[in-house]
């Protein structure tokens, strides 16, 4: 997983980076400009050199090399020092000071060499010096220590100021955004409608109101599905009672009466006493589902083998006229659970398979208050489909959830496998 870097952090090295980089570059053009000032001067003075050289040195004595106030001065390039004339190429510019230095990154030069072409009395005159660290002025030496350390000084000064400023900054966002998110934390169908408080900021301030609209929309759409189940669950309980008294009353009064039902009429009553049946218990896990929380369940010792074996009795009419062997093992195991959410999930599971294995084996496994059931699937067309609701699976899962019981469903080789852990 790629590591993510908080939002914080993010701005706050990306301000640093930016002072750090503007920093850099202003002490790189401050050093610039100082080295450009002292060449200035240079070039300045040699000027100055040269005039005081053409107004105190008679004319027969210019056509030689001269050494006229520590500066090398001729009036012709091949008259300049041999060290001069192989470090530069005769100057075509006048006035435009030329430099070479062997300096690097990290080390100063060990000699600096200055040239320049100056005119004057409409001659050419060329001036030349060449300074080391044992004849440069200690004044050049002390303004260039005390310009670095300036320099410094106000690149400290500048990244200390800008950290403080970003502090600061950061601790005036970071308060209302801090408040905003706990205020988000704490939001719940209680105080959801409440309006949202100010957060000093227009957006933060949508942003509140936003999550609220969002939070609302979504509780609204939560509260309508637990009402249309509640209210759905219990409108379908009248007619299924009814549905299911009146099947016990038929098959009462067919008990009582000569005159018995044809195959046909044998064979409805049951789909109708099966599909009560079924509707009823899909009913009834639709309300425990549509229950805002399970606190008030109440818990009692299940005996779960006998369980099992009491519901695979009472789905068994699912195997009529079916090819399909029972593979019951279970153990003996007691366990503190609510019995009606037990009893539901386990019906639902063993009903399932037995509805939707039309040949072959149906293994259920119990061991520890772990229930396993793997059931031999076939073709879709070969499948019955008079009590296919299509809900079984899906609303086990969600029943499960609630109650934090570990389920598992998956289809492997033609088999489909449910596990569930109850308790």
């Amino acid at each position: 997983m790629k590591p993510q870097i908080s939002l914080k952090w993010f701005v706050a090295l990306s301000f640093l980076t930016l002072t750090i980089v503007l920093v850099i570059g202003y002490s790189l053009l401050s050093a610039r400009f100082f080295v450009r000032g002292m060449d200035n001067a240079i070039a300045g003075n040699m000027a100055q050199v040269v005039d005081s050289f053409v107004s105190t040195v008679p004319a027969s004595q210019r056509e030689q090399l001269n050494r006229f106030s520590g500066y090398q001065i001729a009036d012709n390039w091949l008259q300049m020092p041999e060290k001069i004339r192989r470090v530069f190429k005769e100057p075509r510019q006048t006035d435009v000071l030329l430099k070479h230095d062997d300096s690097g990154w990290f080390t100063p030069p060990d000699e600096v060499f200055f040239v320049m072409r100056v005119m004057q009395a409409g001659d050419p005159y060329f001036i030349s010096r060449s300074v080391t660290r044992e004849t440069a002025s200690a004044l050049v030496g002390r303004n260039a220590a005390q310009n670095i350390r300036l320099l410094l000084t106000l690149s400290i000064i500048i990244v200390l100021t800008l950290a403080a400023i970003i502090w600061l900054l950061f601790r005036q966002i970071a308060r209302p955004v801090n408040a905003l998110g706990q205020w988000a934390r704490a939001l719940n169908e209680k105080n959801l409608h409440e309006t949202p408080p100010d957060f000093s900021y227009p957006e933060l301030n949508s942003l509140a109101t936003l999550i609220r609209t969002g939070l609302s929309s979504v509780q609204e759409s939560l509260e309508r599905e637990h009402r249309f189940l509640r209210h759905s669950s219990h409108e379908l309980r009248t007619p299924i009672s009814v549905i299911r008294n009146n099947v016990e009353l038929l098959n009462k009064l067919q008990e009582n009466t000569d005159k018995k039902w044809g195959p046909r009429q044998a064979q409805a009553i049951n789909r109708i006493d099966r599909a009560s049946l079924t509707m009823k218990r899909l009913t009834e896990m639709l309300l425990w589902l549509s229950r805002e929380s399970d606190e008030h369940l109440p818990l009692k010792k299940l005996d779960l083998e006998k369980l099992i074996r009491d519901l695979i009795e009472e789905e068994r009419y699912l195997l009529k006229d079916k090819q399909v062997d029972i593979i019951v093992e279970t153990a003996a195991c007691i366990v503190t659970v609510a019995e009606i959410p037990a009893r539901i999930v386990l019906d639902n599971l063993i009903r399932n398979a037995f509805q939707h294995t039309c040949r072959g084996t149906i293994r259920i496994t119990q061991k520890n208050g772990t229930v396993e059931i793997i059931n031999d699937m076939v073709d879709e067309n070969d499948m019955t489909q008079d009590l296919g609701f299509g809900l079984g699976l899906q609303l086990t899962e969600q029943l499960t959830r609630k109650l934090n019981w570990s389920y598992n469903s998956s289809f492997e080789s033609e088999r489909h496998r449910a596990w569930v852990c109850i308790g």
